[in-house]
């Protein structure tokens, strides 16, 4: 399969801006950072593993050790270095040599807002009071400022911010939901630490008093008494009600699902998995029904790599169903796709970090469903570079609008946009956008704490908003968010203009192993036939053999012969034949099988 490097050099004047930090100099910035608590965990006997906490008591824990890469899966290295699968297609971004400036005119910053995030979040954004004028909520902190209360920065007419409204005595707001079905939102924020009014972590949802309000009536207040996790919201058991899943952060780390009852206007507990016995700590989620037998599928990582999947089995009924694992530490990044590469299955992403050697690497593992509750890895994305102490978030969705998703990542300094640039059954991908953090890297001691994609210009590209920091020694920290508007043109879905000729094009990749692809163009409806031959003239398969229409057509070889069995190396003549009622076209590439 394929391996797709996406480096390029790096103009001299930026070559002191991609300075890398070693592990240990990341570190010791973590731990000199005086707004969260750093520790190094002893629980189960496990070493490696720091413990964060945040200023309002959300724990998160990172795997720091080096990844032995197990020997079982790569033979030839016997467990010391990463190689890559010859079962499957793998993408290598690096993050040392990549030239941003070849991206930067796809989008430009636009302004900045005065508000941010006390944890590593995407920005919540919206429209609560469907006034055309977007929302972005979050804490002001302006250096020697105290942090302020949950703030919602309105836009104006003018096209900035102003601050509209403020949630006395709440910390962080995590999501925007029509929680009881009456066609207004409800927002959900979190409370702590805990007072008189309100034990422990208090999570509050409050409404909309009407259509065009902002969500400012407090509904009801769901005290689970501990810190929760990415809670997500659905309707996944059939009954219309509103569901909802989070990490539960006690006695130990587990999962949580809960549904809304409209009689006592509060969540029931529905169900309840405790991970612990397979692994320390636990984050998620990716939702979806990946392996399309009609029920929802939840996805969670663990800090050691470990990932596990929950089914729904009907009203209120959910079961684990599979246990699994990535080829890294830290499983904290999830998403799924909808069909990128066309073969009828939509994809699975969870992605971790780890360091190897001291050089960080992020690794993304796309799988697809291999029968019922199996799921097997179908390709991988290394992103050389970035170990995520701060942001790690993904969205999807349909970037430059041409019908195929693409996959937004923040991770660590970076946000990256990724597009499908393979085929059918292959997962090759490109970097559609990149932007890093500017301020990091001219020397600022800031940071990036999550990233999230919404049209806030209105004028139907989205655009991309961050969360970040900023840190002055001796005087303190501003919490912030960058707004960069979308500058492409969108591209009109007209049809391409059919080829005026017939045409084979140079199998790609070549040298290859195993597998080649192999494009050709028809001006007209034709006959084609594409066989293989070796060197001697001798046939080895016939590839195609049927009628096709004008256009540009792409087809695999993956070095086998008419058997099935693979083929040693040496050189190859693919031909193609075309016949139409008044044409003959017959022309013959070589191509290299290089093992």
């Amino acid at each position: 399969m394929k391996s797709i490097i996406v480096c390029c050099l790096l103009f001299a004047l930026s070559s002191t801006v991609f300075a890398q930090y070693s592990r240990e100099e990341k570190l010791e910035h973590l731990k000199s950072r005086t707004d969260i608590k750093v520790t190094e965990s002893t629980e189960g006997g496990e070493k490696d593993i720091l413990r964060i906490e945040y200023p309002q008591g959300k724990v998160i824990y990172k795997n720091i050790g080096d990844y032995e890469y197990p020997a079982t899966s790569y033979p030839h290295s016997g467990g010391q270095h990463p190689e890559y699968s010859p079962t499957f297609d793998s993408t290598i971004i690096d993050l040392t040599t990549i030239d941003t400036t070849l991206y930067y005119q796809k989008y430009s910053f636009w302004q900045e807002v005065s508000v941010g995030s006390y944890e590593t979040a995407p920005p919540l954004v919206g429209d609560i009071n469907n006034n055309s004028l977007p929302e972005i909520y979050g804490i002001m902190k302006d250096y020697s400022t105290g942090y302020s209360n949950n703030t919602v920065m309105e836009m104006n007419e003018l096209g900035g911010f102003d601050s509209v409204h403020s949630y006395d005595s709440t910390s962080v707001s995590r999501t925007i939901y029509d929680v009881n079905k009456d066609g207004k939102n409800e927002i959900l924020l979190h409370r702590f630490p805990p007072d008189t009014n309100y034990s422990g972590h208090s999570w509050l949802f409050f409404s909309q008093p009407s259509d065009t309000s902002l969500a400012t009536a407090l509904s009801f207040v769901f005290d689970a008494n501990t810190q929760q996790n990415k809670n997500t919201f659905g309707s996944w058991d059939g009954d219309e009600l509103t569901d909802m899943i989070f990490g539960w952060e006690c006695c130990p780390n587990g999962i949580a699902i809960y549904e809304y009852n409209h009689l006592a206007n509060n969540f029931d507990s529905v169900y309840y998995y405790d991970p612990s016995q397979i692994d320390l700590f636990w984050s998620g989620f990716a939702i979806g029904d990946i392996n399309q037998n009609g029920k929802t599928e939840f996805f969670a990582g663990s800090v050691n790599g470990k990932v596990i999947a929950i089914e729904n089995c009907g009203d209120n009924c959910y079961n684990f169903i599979w246990q699994g694992s990535v080829e890294t530490n830290n499983a904290y990044l999830y998403a799924v796709t909808n069909d990128l590469d066309g073969n009828g299955k939509p994809e699975l992403w969870i992605g971790g970090y780890h360091f190897w050697n001291g050089e960080a690497i992020t690794r993304i593992t796309i799988f697809e469903a291999s029968g019922n509750n199996n799921y097997v890895a179908v390709g991988k994305i290394d992103i050389i570079g970035a170990f995520n102490f701060y942001a790690k978030n993904m969205q999807v969705l349909d970037v430059d609008k041409d019908g195929k998703e693409e996959v937004m990542m923040c991770i660590e300094q970076h946000v990256l946009i990724l597009k499908f640039s393979g085929s059918q059954n292959h997962h090759t991908y490109e970097v559609f956008y990149i932007k890093r953090n500017d301020l990091a890297f001219s020397g600022r001691n800031s940071v990036f704490y999550g990233a999230t994609m919404y049209d806030v210009t209105g004028d139907g590209k989205e655009d991309i908003i961050i969360h970040m920091d900023d840190i002055i020694t001796n005087v303190g920290m501003k919490l912030f968010t960058y707004i960069y508007k979308a500058d492409f043109t969108l591209d009109i879905n007209e049809p391409e203009p059919l080829p005026e000729e017939f045409r084979i094009y140079q199998n790609y990749p070549n040298p290859f192993n195993p597998s080649t692809s192999i494009r050709f163009e028809i001006p007209e409806r034709s006959n084609i036939s594409v066989k293989v031959y070796d060197i001697l003239g001798k046939e080895i398969i016939t590839l195609l053999e049927k009628e096709f229409t004008p256009g540009s057509h792409t087809i695999d070889w993956e070095a086998k012969d008419s058997n099935g069995q693979l083929l040693p190396s040496g050189v190859y003549l693919i031909r193609l034949n075309a016949t139409s009622g008044k044409d003959n076209y017959v022309n013959t590439i070589k191509a290299v099988l290089l093992k």
